[in-house]
């Protein structure tokens, strides 16, 4: 396999702008640590595939829409081009679907395609080089399920009243998937790291105060690996996150801040805890760190690889959701690097639809599979049929926010989604 590599800073600078993922927050021009692009260009037999990672909460569908017709312009098709987001919260918006969350910057849309398009550019006009990929694969405990049923009656502005629900707080029974893999791009010639590629599944929402620009986690790991590998692009690839948050333990506070915590659950539910800026910093540096210790570990695996092989399929959202959808699909788009198998949606899926997909369509024999959502035009999140009928953010809370109105099917979505996967994996096969 042959590889080439690249990355470029495309923090807004001098002029505010509208940050994805919360409500209520007003336009900063405020930076706390640069948003960036990495690029990695992969060939191997003929084939060949081109991974843009983005520190976006999503990419979204004009932007997806700019890079892919930017990009056709040096002979790229689709199929060829993988977007994935970070998905960190504090980066600006990108798609109007996920106006509540924040405006789109029309300026950093057209901006960011242009920077794809120049790091596709500059890649194509260097040489590539002989690669052999070293996977590494360790423990972190820095996540924790965010679904916890409550049993008590509860009012919101969100949800109103409800005499019992699933809040967004955290459930230290939930599922979590604390395995990290990290992906080092060794040169075959003098064994330097070209790029690293890492994936765990949390969402990129520690950062305190939440009104500055930030890549938030994935920007330290950058940061902490380059200490060590040099000034190589670092891709994250943010596995099925979509009941996974931070697990910061957060200050007790005074008496005034324990007394509303009590209200806020007496009229509300759990929640979780207020975090300050040092408890965010001091989690954010503790799982640098641990990423870094994993990439200097032992290796799972060192080999020199040429199978490259990619696999796309996608549905309606009509095919397991009913009600209003705007003009979006669920994408699958899988890529095989050797050994690695990466699955990647175009949703925030739980992470218990890893166990769903490793019972329907198990992984082959000597396969490492990881799954990603955060793919192109996002349209939401995926719950599983569990999930559906107890209700809660990621199944209807989140809707009014992504542009929907309606209910999943808990009957239909998952055969309708495994078998979207499944036609994925089948066009994978039949990569000649």
């Amino acid at each position: 396999m042959r590889a080439r590599s690249a990355f470029c800073d495309v923090t807004p600078r001098g002029r505010p702008v509208s940050l994805a993922g919360y409500l209520w927050r007003k336009p900063t021009s405020t930076i706390r640590d640069t948003i960036e692009i990495s690029a990695l260009l992969l060939e191997a037999d003929g084939r060949r595939c081109l991974i843009l990672n983005f520190d976006l909460m999503i990419v979204g569908a004009e932007l997806q829409a700019k890079v892919l017709e930017r990009l056709a312009r040096h002979g790229f098709e689709s199929g060829e081009v993988l977007l994935l987001a970070t998905h960190t919260h504090f980066a600006p918006a990108t798609d109007r679907a996920c106006a509540p969350l924040g405006r789109p910057d029309s300026q950093f849309v057209e901006d960011a395609a242009a920077a794809a398009e120049a790091l596709l550019q500059r890649m194509l006009q260097s040489d590539p080089v002989d690669v052999r990929l070293e996977i590494k694969r360790g423990e972190l405990d820095h996540a924790i399920n965010r679904r916890r049923r409550w049993p008590f009656p509860t009012l919101s502005r969100i949800y109103g009243f409800r005499l019992s629900s699933t809040a967004m707080a955290p459930d230290p029974n939930g599922a979590v998937d604390e395995r990290a893999t990290i992906i080092l791009l060794r040169r075959a010639d003098n064994d330097a790291v070209l790029a690293a590629l890492w994936h765990y599944a949390c969402h990129a929402t520690a950062s305190v105060p939440n009104d500055a620009i930030s890549a938030d986690f994935p920007g330290a790991v950058r940061r902490a690996l380059r200490q060590q590998f040099g000034e190589i692009p670092c891709l994250f690839v943010p596995g099925f996150a979509g009941d996974i948050s931070p697990k910061i333990a957060g200050a007790a506070g005074g008496v005034r801040a324990r007394l509303l915590r009590l209200i806020h659950l007496v009229l509300a539910g759990p929640a979780f805890p207020s975090v300050t800026p040092e408890e965010s910093r001091r989690w954010i540096e503790s799982l640098a760190m641990a990423v870094v210790r994993i990439a200097l570990g032992a290796p799972r695996a060192s080999f020199a690889t040429d199978r490259l092989a990619a696999g796309f399929a996608d549905l309606a959202l009509a095919a397991f959701f009913h009600g209003q959808t705007p003009e979006k699909r669920l994408a699958v788009h899988i890529v095989r690097l050797g050994a690695v198998e990466l699955v990647t949606l175009s949703a925030e899926a739980t992470v218990e639809w890893q166990e769903i997909f490793d019972r329907e369509l198990p992984p082959r024999e000597g396969t490492l599979r990881l799954y990603a959502g955060y793919l192109g035009a996002l349209y939401g999140y995926l719950p599983t049929p569990d999930q559906i009928r107890s209700g809660g953010y990621e199944v209807t809370g989140f809707q009014a926010f992504f542009g929907l109105s309606g209910a999943f099917d808990a009957e239909k979505i998952v055969p309708t989604v495994v078998d979207c996967v499944k036609r994925a994996i089948d066009d994978l096969e039949r990569t000649p």
